[in-house]
């Protein structure tokens, strides 16, 4: 069973919270994390389709029993939120930020992520096996840091994401990509 204790190293460490498992992650910290996501121009970035827009839709989304949401921290600051959903098997798909705290280590930092997920084990059984991310192809900056972290670009995919913009829809092309255990680049 996953426990709640922070996973550390490099003096980065993780808070989670994951349905059925582990309930760390309090309401407040939520709303904190919300509250810098939008200080740092990052809500609207990460919440593209329009779906999450106040501190109280963020806060019952991430509490929903479909994401496994983790928070890596460093001296008590948020460094990068991520979270997993649309799971298949021990399979899911990964959605993060980085934010401004975290500049010139966003390498280090998603390493150290990826390690986590994918190395962690209940029991015998890794936790997962492989992650998957769907990332609108107008995010070309990503590119490069995913596929230094071990993650595959494997297709583009037309019209498969959309951006609400101003009240309407605009759909853009996305780029699916994988990373497994045997992908992840270890930087840890």
């Amino acid at each position: 069973m996953v426990s709640c204790n922070d996973f550390k190293g490099n003096g980065y460490y993780i808070r989670a919270h994951i349905p059925h498992y582990s309930d760390c992650l309090t309401e407040q910290e939520l709303g904190t994390f919300w509250d810098k996501m939008r200080q740092d121009g990052r809500d609207k970035i990460v919440f593209y389709d329009g779906q999450i827009a106040s501190k109280a839709a963020f806060i019952e989304f991430m509490q929903n029993s479909e994401n496994y949401v983790y928070a890596v921290m460093k001296d008590k600051e948020l460094l990068c939120l991520a979270w997993i959903n649309n799971f298949i098997g021990r399979c899911g798909m990964i959605h993060f930020t980085m934010f401004y705290k975290s500049v010139g280590q966003e390498q280090s930092i998603g390493s150290f992520l990826l390690n986590f997920l994918l190395f962690s084990r209940v029991g015998e059984k890794y936790c997962f096996d492989a992650l998957y991310g769907l990332t609108p192809k107008v995010y070309r900056h990503v590119f490069p840091l995913i596929q230094k972290l071990g993650f595959r670009l494997v297709i583009d995919i037309p019209s498969s994401v959309f951006f609400q913009k101003k009240g309407k829809k605009c759909f853009k092309n996305a780029v699916f990509s994988i990373v497994t255990r045997e992908t992840c680049n270890y930087l840890i």
